[in-house]
């Protein structure tokens, strides 16, 4: 598996084109939308978070799945991993497994997102609505174009772990790219065209819709195709039964830390004002590309760190663990320098009716988004063994993050403060510290052991 240096650019263009929509994009969307609009946005992206709830882990170990089968894997476990040789053939039995399992499963959780959105989402709507100034037609066309978006994309969730988890690091991202690019100048130009919110919408519906036809056919050049078609499948319910032993705790880890948060917004959105969430929005986009850019190379390593740690290759995996741990820093430095003499200056050029929170309480959320990505990097590394140890500690943290911040939004005037502090002070007191004691002590004992 080749992973260099255009992969790892094409990454970072990748990345950027990601949270595009809050850099290139974002003078437009402030200076064109109201407060209001842009807190219903906010809130519609957090939606899309709450629906990822649905993937349950079983994007990431999909993905690390097909890592092991393109590293000579031939069976899954359902903890841990039989090592192998670097070089291995292809076990095409086996990925037609593995590809039938995860069809199934996002298959029939699709059914479950749309009777989800059909329902409790149409009541939320209407709640949120209560007061709203703006073109409620609109607002609420936009709300269900997006909503059965969010299907479809759930539903072909997978497509880009298997190029991921194949190791296709840069055709992926120049897919990624191009369909990012396509959002952009779709919802620019009904943007400008006086479209409102639904011009985001049908940007990302002409974003996504290209995405997964392009990784569709990536994946499954004429080679996969022919041999995949030669041999006969093992098992897809033994193999779906081993993924999930692993899956479900991850996916208990994924829905810890986005309880605790990428969903804020819509659980502030029922306490506090739209105009303010949209301050808040504002601010928790520029920490989400700080999150973002900061774990980049290690995502896209992340397959090689997975190959070496199947093959034991610890002096690998320890050199690019604390690589990946000053890349992230080193991006932190620059996002928070960047975002503090330049911040509020393009903001006022641009005349945008949407501004960030407090200096204090941004500088907390973008050293809360570099600890997150500290904290991603080291249970990425444990991950990577086919085992998850850390999925309890983090469901815990999120349990109290709720309940605390429920305690400071309902009873005290703290909302905004709480919703910045209380999810950090949570991760402060165990998670940010005790997964990569935990790595590092790892790759001591496997010192020892090789002595």
């Amino acid at each position: 598996m080749k992973i260099g240096r255009r992969d790892l650019l094409w990454n970072y263009g990748a990345s950027f084109m990601r949270v595009a929509s809050a850099l290139i994009i974002l003078p437009l969307i402030l200076k064109m939308l109201s407060p209001e609009d842009y807190g219903l946005w906010s809130i519609m992206l957090s939606i899309k978070a709450i629906t990822e709830l649905l993937d349950f882990g079983f994007s990431p170990t999909f993905s690390r799945a097909v890592t092991y089968v393109y590293s000579g894997a031939k069976s899954f476990k359902a903890t841990g991993f039989d090592p192998v040789k670097e070089g291995g053939e292809i076990d095409y039995s086996l990925l037609g497994a593995l590809i039938k399992a995860v069809k199934r499963f996002y298959g029939s959780v699709a059914l479950v997102l749309i009777i989800f959105l059909g329902s409790v989402g149409i009541f939320y709507l209407e709640h949120i609505l209560e007061g709203y100034g703006g073109d409620l037609i609109m607002a609420r066309v936009s709300w269900y174009l997006y909503g059965a978006l969010l299907c479809y994309q759930f539903y072909t969730y997978y497509y880009d772990s298997m190029l991921v988890g194949r190791g296709m690091i840069k055709r992926a991202r120049q897919i990624v790219v191009l369909s990012q690019s396509l959002h952009i100048i779709v919802a620019s130009i009904l943007l400008i065209l006086g479209y409102g919110i639904v011009s985001m919408v049908v940007g990302q519906i002409v974003s996504v819709t290209v995405n997964r036809i392009l990784a569709y056919n990536a994946f499954y050049d004429s080679s996969t195709k022919k041999r995949l078609s030669s041999v006969i499948p093992y098992s897809w319910k033994d193999t779906l039964k081993n993924l999930w032993n692993t899956a479900y705790k991850s996916g208990l880890t994924g829905l810890s830390w986005i309880v605790s948060n990428r969903m804020l917004a819509a659980f502030a959105g029922l306490y506090i004002p739209l105009s303010v969430i949209g301050d808040y929005g504002l601010s928790k986009q520029v920490a989400e590309i700080t999150y973002t850019l900061s774990v980049v190379w290690f995502v896209t390593f992340y397959p090689k760190i997975t190959q070496h740690k199947i093959t034991n290759n610890i002096f690998q995996l320890k050199r690019m663990y604390y690589k990946a741990i000053i890349v992230a820093s080193a991006v932190f430095v620059l996002s928070l320098a960047g975002t503090l003499i330049l911040g509020d200056v393009l903001l006022n050029f641009i005349g945008s009716q949407t501004q960030f929170i407090e200096n204090w309480l941004l500088i907390i959320l973008l050293i809360s988004a570099l600890l997150d990505g500290f904290t991603y990097i080291s249970t990425s590394i444990l991950l990577a063994g086919n085992e998850v140890p850390h999925y309890k500690a983090q469901l815990v943290t999120a349990i109290v993050t709720v309940i605390i911040l429920f305690l400071f939004l309902h009873f005290t005037s703290y909302g905004l403060i709480a919703i910045v502090l209380v999810p950090l002070a949570s991760n402060l007191f165990y998670n940010h510290w005790r997964w990569a004691f935990v790595v590092i002590n790892s790759f001591k004992e496997q010192e020892d052991v090789s002595v």
